[in-house]
């Protein structure tokens, strides 16, 4: 099954597999948060992003309440990924175990670090964040960064 979200004109498209995907890699991880990168690419009118892939993190530090990941190790997949599929870094995401879908200031701040990060090169990154249990994904909700505030695709 599809998803798709909307914030004013523009519109995401995930897979609901994919989201189990990361949900599956999450759980492991369980009661610390823990998070990764989503892959994607946009239409040619740059009007509909569609999400294909998550790298979660391999190097990290997490907590029940923050999740640090380090990305200069994936520099070269992430070429592989724009080269061999067109595909390239789209955004973040993590989970918050026993807590609400929704971001933290911390979770502002780093987005609008990557918004000014100057290899990243993204000015909208986008943000999922899952709610999860010991025994289930509770919510999700997934969120762009538009003039340095998140605002939500609903």
């Amino acid at each position: 099954m599809t998803i798709t979200k909307h914030y004013k004109n523009l519109k995401l498209v995930v897979e609901d597999s994919l989201l189990e995907s990361i949900y599956q890699s999450s759980c492991v991880h369980y009661p610390k948060e823990y998070g990764g990168f989503l892959i994607g690419k946009y239409s040619n009118d740059f009007k509909t992003l569609y999400i294909e892939q998550s790298i979660t993190a391999e190097i990290f530090k997490s907590s029940r309440v923050e999740f640090t990941r380090e990305s200069n190790y994936l520099k070269s997949e992430f070429e592989k990924l724009f080269i061999n599929k067109g595909l390239y870094y789209v955004g973040e995401w993590h989970t918050h175990p026993d807590g609400e879908a929704w971001y933290s200031s911390t979770d502002l701040s780093a987005m609008i670090s990557i918004a000014h990060e100057k290899n990243v090169k993204i000015d909208n990154p986008i943000l999922l964040i899952l709610s999860i249990t010991s025994d289930s994904l509770r919510d999700f909700n997934f969120f762009i960064l538009n003039n340095e505030r998140l605002k939500l695709y609903e």
